[in-house]
Protein backbone atom coordinates (compact mmCIF):
# COMPACT_ATOMS: atom_id res chain seq x y z
CA UNK A 1 0.00 0.00 0.00
CA UNK A 2 2.82 2.39 0.87
CA UNK A 3 4.36 1.71 -2.55
CA UNK A 4 1.19 2.92 -4.29
CA UNK A 5 1.04 6.02 -2.08
CA UNK A 6 4.65 6.86 -2.93
CA UNK A 7 4.02 6.28 -6.62
CA UNK A 8 0.90 8.47 -6.54
CA UNK A 9 2.83 11.22 -4.79
CA UNK A 10 5.65 11.04 -7.35
CA UNK A 11 3.20 11.27 -10.26
CA UNK A 12 1.41 14.20 -8.64
CA UNK A 13 4.73 15.96 -8.12
CA UNK A 14 5.78 15.38 -11.74
CA UNK A 15 2.54 16.87 -12.99
CA UNK A 16 3.06 20.02 -10.92
CA UNK A 17 6.65 20.62 -12.00
CA UNK A 18 6.60 22.90 -15.08
CA UNK A 19 7.74 21.17 -18.24
CA UNK A 20 7.81 17.61 -16.88
CA UNK A 21 4.34 16.63 -18.08
CA UNK A 22 4.82 18.54 -21.34
CA UNK A 23 8.11 16.74 -22.02
CA UNK A 24 6.23 13.43 -22.06
CA UNK A 25 4.14 14.48 -25.06
CA UNK A 26 4.88 15.72 -28.55
CA UNK A 27 2.73 17.84 -30.81
CA UNK A 28 2.69 19.38 -34.27
CA UNK A 29 2.03 22.61 -32.38
CA UNK A 30 5.60 22.35 -31.04
CA UNK A 31 7.88 21.15 -33.88
CA UNK A 32 10.87 21.10 -31.54
CA UNK A 33 9.25 18.37 -29.42
CA UNK A 34 8.92 16.15 -32.50
CA UNK A 35 12.50 16.92 -33.60
CA UNK A 36 13.90 16.04 -30.17
CA UNK A 37 11.81 12.88 -29.99
CA UNK A 38 13.13 11.71 -33.38
CA UNK A 39 16.72 12.60 -32.44
CA UNK A 40 16.44 10.67 -29.17
CA UNK A 41 15.20 7.67 -31.19
CA UNK A 42 18.43 7.81 -33.22
CA UNK A 43 17.29 9.52 -36.42
CA UNK A 44 19.06 12.40 -38.14
CA UNK A 45 16.88 15.53 -38.07
CA UNK A 46 17.26 18.88 -39.82
CA UNK A 47 14.63 21.58 -39.19
CA UNK A 48 13.40 23.87 -41.92
CA UNK A 49 10.33 25.29 -43.62
CA UNK A 50 8.48 24.15 -46.72
CA UNK A 51 7.44 26.23 -49.74
CA UNK A 52 4.39 27.52 -47.88
CA UNK A 53 6.39 28.56 -44.81
CA UNK A 54 5.16 25.69 -42.63
CA UNK A 55 7.67 23.74 -40.50
CA UNK A 56 9.30 20.63 -41.98
CA UNK A 57 11.82 18.15 -40.63
CA UNK A 58 14.21 16.45 -43.05
CA UNK A 59 15.00 13.00 -41.73
CA UNK A 60 17.69 10.38 -42.15
CA UNK A 61 16.10 7.17 -40.95
CA UNK A 62 18.91 4.60 -41.03
CA UNK A 63 19.86 5.60 -44.58
CA UNK A 64 16.34 6.29 -45.83
CA UNK A 65 15.59 9.92 -46.60
CA UNK A 66 12.19 11.11 -45.45
CA UNK A 67 10.43 14.26 -44.36
CA UNK A 68 8.04 15.08 -41.56
CA UNK A 69 5.55 17.56 -42.99
CA UNK A 70 3.45 19.75 -40.70
CA UNK A 71 -0.20 20.00 -41.73
CA UNK A 72 -3.28 21.92 -40.69
CA UNK A 73 -1.12 24.92 -39.75
CA UNK A 74 -2.42 28.46 -39.37
CA UNK A 75 -2.21 29.85 -42.94
CA UNK A 76 -0.99 33.27 -41.82
CA UNK A 77 1.41 32.48 -38.97
CA UNK A 78 2.44 28.93 -40.05
CA UNK A 79 2.17 27.66 -36.49
CA UNK A 80 -0.45 25.87 -34.38
CA UNK A 81 -0.26 22.85 -36.70
CA UNK A 82 -2.66 20.03 -35.95
CA UNK A 83 -1.01 17.02 -37.56
CA UNK A 84 2.12 15.70 -39.22
CA UNK A 85 2.85 13.40 -42.11
CA UNK A 86 5.87 11.20 -42.67
CA UNK A 87 6.69 11.39 -46.39
CA UNK A 88 9.18 9.46 -48.53
CA UNK A 89 9.53 9.11 -52.29
CA UNK A 90 11.35 6.31 -54.11
CA UNK A 91 12.94 6.38 -57.56
CA UNK A 92 12.27 2.83 -58.70
CA UNK A 93 14.45 1.02 -61.20
CA UNK A 94 12.78 -0.49 -64.27
CA UNK A 95 9.00 -0.46 -64.45
CA UNK A 96 8.63 0.44 -60.78
CA UNK A 97 5.48 -0.33 -58.86
CA UNK A 98 2.13 -1.02 -60.52
CA UNK A 99 -1.08 0.43 -59.13
CA UNK A 100 -2.17 -3.10 -58.19
CA UNK A 101 1.11 -3.68 -56.30
CA UNK A 102 0.63 -0.36 -54.49
CA UNK A 103 -2.84 -1.48 -53.33
CA UNK A 104 -1.46 -4.82 -52.11
CA UNK A 105 1.37 -3.04 -50.29
CA UNK A 106 -1.07 -0.63 -48.60
CA UNK A 107 -3.22 -3.56 -47.48
CA UNK A 108 -0.24 -5.22 -45.83
CA UNK A 109 1.13 -2.01 -44.25
CA UNK A 110 -2.14 -0.56 -43.07
CA UNK A 111 -0.91 2.83 -41.85
CA UNK A 112 0.86 3.71 -45.10
CA UNK A 113 -0.76 5.57 -47.95
CA UNK A 114 0.91 4.59 -51.23
CA UNK A 115 0.67 6.44 -54.52
CA UNK A 116 2.63 5.91 -57.73
CA UNK A 117 3.46 8.28 -60.55
CA UNK A 118 3.37 7.45 -64.28
CA UNK A 119 6.87 5.91 -64.03
CA UNK A 120 5.87 3.61 -61.18
CA UNK A 121 7.82 5.58 -58.57
CA UNK A 122 6.04 5.15 -55.22
CA UNK A 123 5.45 7.76 -52.55
CA UNK A 124 4.68 6.73 -48.96
CA UNK A 125 2.69 8.96 -46.65
CA UNK A 126 1.85 8.29 -43.00
CA UNK A 127 -0.43 10.74 -41.17
CA UNK A 128 -0.47 11.33 -37.43
CA UNK A 129 -2.99 13.58 -35.71
CA UNK A 130 -1.29 15.14 -32.69
CA UNK A 131 -3.72 17.84 -31.56
CA UNK A 132 -2.66 19.16 -28.16
CA UNK A 133 -0.17 16.31 -27.80
CA UNK A 134 0.35 12.57 -27.92
CA UNK A 135 2.64 10.47 -25.72
CA UNK A 136 6.26 10.52 -26.91
CA UNK A 137 6.53 6.69 -26.97
CA UNK A 138 3.45 6.50 -29.23
CA UNK A 139 5.04 8.94 -31.69
CA UNK A 140 8.39 7.10 -31.59
CA UNK A 141 6.57 3.82 -32.21
CA UNK A 142 4.91 5.39 -35.26
CA UNK A 143 8.30 6.55 -36.53
CA UNK A 144 9.71 3.03 -36.09
CA UNK A 145 6.75 1.54 -37.95
CA UNK A 146 7.20 4.06 -40.75
CA UNK A 147 10.88 3.05 -41.00
CA UNK A 148 9.85 -0.61 -41.14
CA UNK A 149 7.48 0.27 -43.97
CA UNK A 150 10.27 2.15 -45.79
CA UNK A 151 12.48 -0.93 -45.50
CA UNK A 152 9.71 -3.14 -46.87
CA UNK A 153 9.21 -0.84 -49.86
CA UNK A 154 12.97 -0.71 -50.44
CA UNK A 155 13.17 -4.50 -50.40
CA UNK A 156 10.24 -4.74 -52.80
CA UNK A 157 11.74 -2.23 -55.26
CA UNK A 158 15.40 -3.23 -54.93
CA UNK A 159 15.48 -6.94 -53.97
CA UNK A 160 19.14 -7.36 -54.90
CA UNK A 161 20.36 -4.38 -52.86
CA UNK A 162 22.57 -5.20 -49.87
CA UNK A 163 20.77 -5.16 -46.53
CA UNK A 164 21.33 -1.94 -44.55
Amino acid sequence: MKCWQALSAAVALMLTVPGVAAAQTVSAQSPETLAESLKSAGYGVTSGTDDLGDPVLDLDMEGYKARLLFLDCDPASHDRCGSVQFFAAFDAEGPGLSAADAVLFARRYRYASVTVNANGDPVLRWDIETGEGIPTPVFQSSAARFLSTLRAMGTMLFPSAPAG
